[in-house]
């Protein structure tokens, strides 16, 4: 029986090479899009025209040194490109390997199930719209930081600004097209900045995220998704707080009867930029002279130095948007768990044995969030899902149904008993004879304690031992 499945893994393997040329070229789609861009691109910046404009994205070949270009090219490639061959290699080696490492674990009644879906779940049709999706997000993201130039002056080559921006990048500055260039440009550098750093970092950790499930046999199409997502909501939110930081620094800093568009505070800012990035050393011992500094220069120098971190706190808010989220939750939880009235009562994955953070992350991905929810799942559909191993998952069930039975009473019952799970508590009650009590008597003698009398644990316990001897009829 094992040699027919592992000739049939063998056959999966062959067979998912010897796939038609339309699913080929269903999946080519991702890979052929920014090849052909950078193609095009690469032979117009060796193009001896002198740049001429062309009124269209051919331009970009022109804005740059050409050597500098092509150098930046081939790595706006490498970035985009890594997303649908990272997809495609695993599509093509590590499924076959996770189909073998499932054979082995789990029972040999489950094995047609398990073929079943991994061969639904590694199709070349399931990963395509995700794959496609991040890498338009990725080629989107990537352009606007190494190949466009903001630029305010027709006369420089570039993404020319002078002649407005849209709400998205401006929000309320939006006011300042037309009235003062140099304001407009300095918040139009903020959110580009904030919306860009926010999108690199969203974009490293997707990566890392790729690479981790490449080799832990756990890439899914909802990985790409997962990420997709992450890389628009990181960006957007990196740009919003920047709108926060900085409006809140300009209203609290504006002068009185001062207009924040007057040719004098922009040339305030403009002078206070230059002393910082010149020396910012000099600019924090030194500071510009109060007599002729006005408060509104002030505000201008201690944005400028604000400036200075909002990349990094940008590309934080996109590394970490997960992490922030769940401790927001947490924290709501236990807030809300102590109202009075409260009927929210879910207990948390971190009860269970071994149960990190990254694997409440991923368990969350799969539509599992707490306790109740992991005792109803099916341990061989979750292990086909995931990369966790079918005994590890048979483990989390068991406890998770346990714990959700006994709930606070859990943490005490496994400290004095040492039984974890569903399984453990059915193999101990085996042991002794069904019709005497025995078995609950021997569990009830370490868990009695001034404010717990012995019935209520015996009540539990007759109650697991019914559920468990209903459960197996």
């Amino acid at each position: 029986m094992t040699n027919n499945k592992h000739a049939t893994a063998e056959q999966n393997e062959i067979s998912q090479w010897n796939m038609s040329w339309r699913d080929w070229l269903v999946f080519m789609l991702p890979f052929l899009l920014p090849v052909s861009i950078a193609l095009g691109l690469g032979l117009e910046s060796i193009d001896g025209s002198g740049g001429q404009p062309h009124g269209d994205f051919r331009d970009v070949a022109h804005w740059f040194d050409p050597v500098f270009f092509q150098y930046t090219l081939v790595l706006w490639l490498v970035a985009v490109l890594v997303i649908p061959t990272l997809a495609l290699s695993y599509l093509q080696m590590m499924t076959i390997k996770k189909e073998r490492r499932l054979l082995r674990e789990i029972p040999v009644i489950y094995h047609d199930k398990v073929q079943k879906r991994m061969a639904r779940r590694t199709s070349f049709y399931t990963f395509w719209g995700s794959v496609t999706w991040a890498t338009v997000v990725v080629i989107l993201g990537t352009s606007i930081i190494l190949l466009f130039k903001p630029v305010l002056s027709d006369e420089i080559p570039g993404v020319n600004f002078e002649l407005g921006a849209n709400f998205l990048m401006m929000g309320p500055y939006i006011e300042l097209f037309g009235k003062n260039p140099e304001d407009f440009y300095s918040h139009l550098i903020r959110s580009l900045t904030a919306f860009q750093f926010g999108f690199l970092g969203a974009y490293v950790y997707f990566i890392g995220t790729l690479t981790r499930a490449y080799f832990t046999l756990d890439l899914t199409s909802h990985t790409f998704v997962d990420g997709t997502i992450r890389m628009i909501v990181a960006s957007i939110l990196a740009l919003v707080l920047s709108f926060s930081i900085f409006g809140s620094l300009d209203s609290e800093h504006a002068v009185p009867g001062t207009s924040a568009a007057s040719p004098t505070a922009a040339s305030i800012s403009k002078h206070s930029l230059e002393n910082l990035y010149s020396s910012p050393a000099a600019a924090i011992k030194a500071p510009p002279d109060t007599t002729t500094l006005s408060k509104s220069g002030e505000a201008d120098l201690l944005s400028a130095k604000l400036l200075s971190f909002l990349p990094m706190i940008s590309f934080f808010f996109g590394f970490y948007p997960s992490s922030a989220l769940m401790a927001i939750e947490r924290i709501t939880l236990k807030v809300i768990k102590k109202l009075p009235g409260n009927s929210y009562r879910s207990l948390p994955l971190s009860m269970l044995s071994g149960m990190s953070y990254t694997h409440e992350l991923r368990l969350n991905r799969e539509g599992f969030d707490n306790i109740e929810n992991l005792s109803k799942a099916e341990a061989v559909d979750l292990a086909v899902r995931t990369h966790f191993s079918y005994g590890q998952l048979k483990q989390w069930i068991g406890e998770a149904w346990l714990a959700m039975h006994l709930r606070e009473d859990y943490p005490q019952f496994v400290k004095f008993t040492g039984i974890l799970s569903r399984e453990d508590l059915q193999h101990f009650l085996s042991r002794y004879d069904t019709a005497s009590d025995e078995a609950i008597n021997l569990l009830t003698l370490g868990l009695v304690t001034e404010s717990v009398a012995a019935q209520h644990w015996k009540a539990r316990l007759t109650v697991l031992r019914i559920l468990l001897e209903t459960e197996s009829i």
